[in-house]
């Protein structure tokens, strides 16, 4: 229904969202959405120019309207429960905005980022870590990207510790022994 489509967001996000939980419905066991953009010169959440217009204006509302209304129709078609989700980045945004002539800018910034897991096998309300008053250095209870794969792993049922073997024979590790399953997530 229209109002449903409009609750998502009418945006390539937004309706991807809507495909991936009508995916998931008709069978699909793994869907992945990315944000993206078209026509657009700083696409997606790379605000390396126009930062505070694009988070208040597009950013900010189109993942607000996308995620809550994925989660809470999930929720109401009892697939929440069953279904992980994770939302993510490659990396951060510099702790300041950089002046620039384009409404400024923050660049990329590997120090300190978040990630946002919802869904099966998920502890609600849990806030895991924390930064300095700039959000520039982790001070509390940092996570590699190795432990998010590793708790990816996990709640998909699958032992982040085991070893794939090859083509050739050889053994592998899924991950790093150093890729604990970050264990305040799960439910």
């Amino acid at each position: 229904p229209m109002a449903l489509r409009e609750r998502y967001g009418m945006t390539l996000f937004g309706q991807s969202c809507l495909a991936a939980r009508r995916l998931l419905e008709a069978g699909g066991k793994f869907v992945t959405v990315f944000w993206d953009e078209y026509g657009l010169v700083n696409t997606g959440w790379d605000t390396h120019i126009h930062h505070y217009s694009r988070l208040k204006d597009e950013l900010g509302p189109g993942l607000d309207a996308a995620f809550s209304a994925l989660v809470e129709d999930l929720d109401a078609r009892g697939m929440l429960a069953d279904t992980a989700i994770a939302v993510m980045s490659e990396h951060g945004r510099t702790p300041r905005i950089q002046s620039n002539i384009s409404g400024g800018g923050r660049d990329h910034w590997s120090r300190a980022y978040s990630t946002l897991f919802a869904g099966g096998g998920v502890k609600r309300g849990q806030i895991i870590g924390g930064t300095d008053a700039i959000a520039s250095d982790v001070t509390d209870r940092p996570v590699s990207p190795k432990s998010l794969l590793a708790t990816m792993y996990h709640l998909l049922g699958i032992n982040p510790h085991q070893s794939i073997r090859a083509t050739n024979g050889a053994e592998f590790p899924l991950l790093p022994e150093s890729a604990d399953i970050i264990r305040e997530v799960i439910a």
